[in-house]
C-alpha cells in the first residue's frame, strides 16, 4: 500500500478552489487576501495635510469674490470680499501673523461680483474697482493709503457687467478697464488718471465671461487679454492680442468645448512666460496650458479637482519649486489642493478640506504670516463667511 501523507489544512493545494478555501477560513482569508490586494495595487496617495484652519470670519452676504492686496502700504496682505446679495465689500486689514483687523464694510453698486486693485488716480495709493452686476456700471474706490477708501466714482456700461480687467493698454501710463458683460461682449474704457474713464471699442466674445486676465503673451511689449468663455456652444479661452492704442485684434481660440469657468495666468513651469490655468465645467477637470510666448500655446494638459470646481488660485503651497493649484469646489462644499509632482504633472487624488457651510465660490492665497509660503483664504457663500488656512510648520510625503 501507498504511504499517504496525511492533509495539512493550512497549505493551499493547487486542486483547492478559491471557493472552498474561503468557506473554511473566511475570515482570515478575506483579512489576507485584502493586504495583498492593496499592496499589489500600490494605491496612490493624497498629498500630506498641508493645511490647517486657523480662523474664520464674518463677511457681507453671498461672497463670490475674494482678492488678496496690501490696501494700507505696511507689507502685509489684506483681504477684500465682494458679497452680492447685500451689495457690500468686507476688507479685513492684516495684521502680519495670519489674523486680521476687525473689518470694514463699503456699500457699493447693486451685485458685486469681483473687484481688483491698482493705482487707478495715480496718486500712489492703491484703489480699488468693483462692477455692479445689476446696476450697469463699475465704480472706483480711491484709497487714501491706510486702507481707507473714498466716496466711489461711477462708470456706466452696457448691460450687466461681470468682470473687470484693469491694465495700461495703450501706453499713457494710466490704467485702463476691459469689461465683460453678460450678452457675448467686452467694452474697453480708456482711463484719464483720476479715477475716470471714457468709452473705448467693443468686442464680441461669442459667449459670456465672467473670468479674464491680461498678460503680454506674445512678447511684443503689449498687453493681451485672455478671457474665459463658458457658453456650452461656443466655449473656448479667448486671446486678444494688444495693439498697444487701447484696440486688440480679432481673438484666437483655444481649449474650444471645454467650458472654461475660470482662469489665471501663472508661469507654472519658470521659463518666465505666463501659462494659463482655467477650471472647467465639463466632466469636473482642471486644465493647464502652457505658453510658447509667442502667442502660441500648447495643448491643454488635464488634471482633477473636486465636485465642481469653480475659482482658482496658484502659489507655492509646499517647500518645492513648482507653483501648486487650489480650487474651490461649488458642488462638493470643499477646496481641493492640487500640488506638482518632480516631473510637473499633477498628483492624484487631491487634499480636499472640507468648508462649513458649502457653496464655495471663491479662492484667493498669500502669505498671511510670514511663513515664506502661500495660504488660503476661501469663502462660504450659504454661510456668508471666509476661512483662513495656514501652512503647516512641518512637511511630509
Amino acid at each position: 500500500m501507498l504511504n499517504r501523507k496525511k492533509p495539512n489544512h493550512m497549505e493551499i493545494k493547487p486542486e483547492y478552489s478559491i471557493i472552498s478555501i474561503l468557506s473554511g477560513h473566511s475570515v482570515l482569508w478575506l483579512c489576507v487576501l485584502s493586504t495583498l490586494i492593496l499592496s499589489a495595487c500600490d494605491l496612490p496617495k493624497a498629498p500630506a495635510e498641508l493645511f490647517y484652519k486657523f480662523d474664520v470670519m464674518q463677511v457681507g452676504n453671498g461672497p463670490e469674490h475674494l482678492l488678496t492686496a496690501d490696501l494700507n502700504i505696511d507689507g502685509e496682505p489684506d483681504l477684500i470680499s465682494a458679497n452680492t446679495t447685500n451689495s457690500t465689500l468686507t476688507l479685513f486689514l492684516g495684521k502680519g501673523d495670519g489674523s486680521f483687523q476687525a473689518p470694514l464694510t463699503i456699500n457699493v453698486a447693486a451685485e458685486p461680483t469681483m473687484s481688483a486693485v491698482g493705482d487707478i488716480d495715480r496718486d500712489g495709493y492703491p484703489d480699488l474697482i468693483v462692477n455692479g452686476r445689476g446696476a450697469k456700471m463699475f465704480i472706483v474706490l480711491q484709497g487714501n493709503g491706510d486702507g481707507t477708501f473714498r466716496k466711489p466714482i461711477p462708470t456706466i456700461t452696457g448691460k450687466v457687467p461681470l468682470n473687470i480687467i484693469l491694465g495700461d493698454f495703450n501706453h499713457d501710463d494710466k490704467l485702463d478697464a476691459a469689461v465683460t458683460l453678460a450678452f457675448a461682449k467686452m467694452e474697453l474704457y480708456i482711463g484719464t488718471g483720476d479715477g475716470r474713464f471714457k468709452k473705448g471699442a467693443s468686442y464680441q466674445t461669442g459667449s459670456r465671461s465672467f473670468s479674464g486676465v491680461t498678460e503680454d503673451f506674445n512678447e511684443d511689449g503689449h498687453l493681451d487679454i485672455a478671457l474665459a468663455a463658458s457658453s456650452s456652444g461656443a466655449s473656448s479661452i479667448r486671446i486678444y492680442f494688444g495693439n498697444g492704442d487701447g484696440t486688440f485684434q480679432n481673438p484666437i481660440q483655444l481649449a474650444q468645448q471645454l467650458v472654461p469657468l475660470s482662469v489665471v495666468a501663472s508661469d507654472m513651469n519658470g521659463d518666465g512666460k505666463p501659462d494659463l490655468v482655467f477650471a472647467s465645467g465639463k466632466g469636473d477637470n482642471l486644465y493647464l496650458i502652457y505658453s510658447n510666448g509667442d502667442g502660441s500655446f500648447k495643448n491643454p494638459i488635464s488634471f482633477s479637482g473636486g465636485g465642481g470646481p469653480f475659482a482658482l488660485t496658484t502659489g507655492h503651497f509646499n517647500p518645492d519649486k513648482l507653483k501648486d493649484v487650489a480650487v474651490a469646489n461649488s458642488r462638493s462644499s470643499t477646496f481641493s489642493m492640487v500640488v506638482r509632482n518632480p516631473n510637473g504633472t499633477f498628483k492624484f487624488p487631491t487634499r480636499d478640506y472640507i468648508v462649513a457651510g458649502g457653496t464655495v465660490l471663491a479662492i484667493t492665497s498669500g502669505d498671511y504670516n510670514h511663513s515664506g509660503m502661500s495660504d488660503i483664504a476661501v469663502s462660504s457663500n450659504a454661510k456668508n463667511t471666509i476661512e483662513i488656512y495656514l501652512q503647516r510648520r512641518v512637511f511630509s510625503d
